[in-house]
């Protein structure tokens, strides 16, 4: 998988975005779980069913597998995949204690800006952009900028499909595309230090 991820474009990035944000938006997804169900099975990649989160463990010991695929797996994907699904669960914890610095007026913002049919997909790429700004000053300082920045592209993509769930396969593909342009170099380093370890 090395070259596909160090190229940053291609399947290798797509493939890691989509996993990490549809790991993240699942970790709480209460008001669009239907939605992203549906998601899940249109992707092309391995999503992890709501047993995979517990690790559950079978009365034999082994571990019970829930996760579906869809489309062509990388023989070497599986740990990859564990390991981004590992990955969008921590930053989806952290987004909780950053869930407050965002203003409903914001959110309502961004979702009538993806309501608009007449924006194209740069044109919503933008607007997230704009909505990142506005929020940049509750960043924890303690906290690495192209991490908060990560937390928070996700958080706005999980507040929007709040807000108006019909919204949510346009705000995961923006969401997709806006990490990858500007953020996937991070994601990918986060990604390969894991799988150092």
């Amino acid at each position: 998988w090395d070259t596909e991820v160090s190229n940053g474009s291609g399947l290798g990035a797509e493939h890691i975005t989509n996993l990490l944000v549809f790991g993240f938006l699942r970790n709480n997804d209460r008001d669009f779980h239907q939605e992203l169900e549906v998601l899940g099975q249109e992707l092309p990649v391995q999503v992890y069913l709501e047993g995979d989160r517990e690790d559950e463990l079978q009365t034999d010991g082994s571990r019970a597998s829930r996760s579906f695929y869809h489309g062509r797996i990388e023989p070497d994907s599986e740990s990859q995949d564990e390991v981004i699904h590992n990955i969008a669960r921590h930053l989806a914890q952290a987004g909780d204690e950053l869930d407050h610095s965002i203003q409903p007026t914001l959110v309502r913002q961004l979702a009538a800006q993806f309501m608009n049919g007449s924006l194209s997909e740069e044109d919503k790429r933008n607007c997230l952009a704009k909505a990142l700004d506005e929020v940049k000053t509750s960043f924890p300082r303690d906290m690495e900028n192209d991490k908060a920045m990560l937390i928070m592209t996700m958080l706005l993509a999980k507040k929007v499909a709040s807000h108006a769930p019909s919204l949510l396969r346009d705000v995961f593909r923006t969401t997709v595309n806006f990490i990858n342009q500007n953020l996937f170099s991070y994601v990918r380093d986060l990604v390969r230090n894991r799988l150092d370890r």
